[in-house]
């Protein structure tokens, strides 16, 4: 699918792979070995963003059998927070999530579910919208994720950014699932003209569209589809392609 979008000129061509809630439990701990095995098939892959819902429940042990498999990847991994993967009341809070991801990723990795990086000149800006209190199936981009995502965008204004998270700003047919007071988030996004795309998962559908000049791509579940997201931007910085790859 071809999304007409401008981008700042870069040295190279970028490429990175999506996983959208590969829920990992022991149950399906073959179907993470598969993709992992499959991504490293790819070449020229700069990254690799699992986008939340990486586990099944929120589970220390999962946690840590999930990461022991994602470290098996060739390619910088980027780890985003979803619903299922965090509750303080099961002792798996964001805290102890990060610390985990840190261990088993090293350096590179934030303490921190909202965090930056950056590659072949563009932004990305990791947006945490995860509950760890109340367990529910949408997502919260707190006053404090949202005044902190504002003043990265104007620090970075003149840069290309692109946000991940797991939660989208678009509607779901399944009220339950849509983002508590998104408005908050999207009134902030009207104030800049820098943001490229927003990259999420948590509908369990492939759904791509551009409001307000921002590319939102939804990309399906992993767990149920057997399918992650191929995301290539040219060098000539005119276009995103996106293509769902099957891991047979």
């Amino acid at each position: 699918m071809l999304l007409n979008c401008a981008l700042m000129s870069q040295a190279k061509d970028l490429r990175f792979i999506q996983v959208a809630e590969a829920q990992y439990s022991p149950e399906t701990k073959d179907a993470l070995i598969e993709c992992v095995e499959d991504i490293n098939t790819l070449k020229n892959i700069d990254f690799v963003v699992f986008t939340g819902d990486n586990i099944a429940a929120a589970r220390k042990e999962y946690l840590k059998e999930f990461l022991k498999e994602v470290k098996k990847l060739k390619f910088p991994v980027y780890i985003v927070i979803g619903d299922r993967d965090v509750s303080k009341e099961k002792g798996l809070n964001k805290e102890t999530y990060r610390e985990e991801v840190f261990k088993a990723l090293g350096l590179g990795q934030s303490l921190n579910p909202n965090y930056r990086f950056k590659k072949c000149g563009i932004v990305f800006i990791v947006a945490d919208g995860a509950k760890e209190f109340v367990t529910a199936s949408n997502g919260y981009y707190k006053q404090g994720t949202v005044d902190w995502l504002d003043k990265q965008l104007s620090k970075y204004s003149k840069n290309k950014v692109i946000i991940l998270q797991h939660f989208p700003l678009t509607e779901s047919d399944t009220l339950a699932n849509n983002t508590y007071k998104s408005e908050l988030y999207k009134n902030m996004l009207e104030k800049h003209t820098n943001v490229f795309a927003i990259i999420s998962g948590h509908f369990k559908e492939n759904n791509e569209q551009v409001i307000n000049g921002v590319t939102h791509i939804i990309s399906p579940s992993y767990s149920t589809t057997g399918e992650y997201k191929i995301i290539d931007i040219p060098e000539t910085h005119d276009a995103i392609y996106t293509q769902l790859r099957h891991v047979d």
